[in-house]
């Protein structure tokens, strides 16, 4: 059930793909989910879409504390993969 969402996190926090290509496929993977994902494990994606949704690509646009830039995403997303997954 997590595997889309673990390739996903791990390109994003492996800069293989672009905050926007993330903020993207993040969005889509996320509502489109069929798998349903529940329990805790639902709690920490559902964090991070939020998370998702506070970022803003461009600089000049982030005028709120919540907005977040393409590098503290990236952290938000690691942070995520390993409370999902671990270290790796």
């Amino acid at each position: 059930m997590l595997s889309q969402y673990r390739e996903l996190i791990e390109a994003f926090v492996q800069e293989k793909i672009s905050a926007d290509d993330f903020e993207t496929k993040y969005i889509r993977t996320f509502t489109n989910d069929k798998c349903e994902v529940r329990g805790s494990e639902f709690v920490v994606l559902e964090k991070l879409f939020f998370d998702v949704d506070d970022y803003v690509s461009d600089p000049v646009l982030r005028d709120s504390p919540e907005d977040l830039s393409g590098e503290q995403l990236r952290e938000r997303a690691a942070a995520t993969y390993s409370k999902l997954f671990g270290l790796e």
